[in-house]
């Protein structure tokens, strides 16, 4: 039981990353305007 330890500093970093991706995606998808500007 105690293994989960182990794995926890990997797992936090794993859905940390997950969530910021996925957060980039979400933005770059909801801001898709006509307008093309590379700010």
């Amino acid at each position: 039981m105690a293994d989960i330890f182990d794995y926890l500093p990997t797992i936090t970093i794993v859905m940390f990353a997950i969530g910021l991706v996925g957060v980039i995606v979400y933005e770059r998808s909801r801001s898709k305007t006509p307008d093309e500007s590379d700010s």
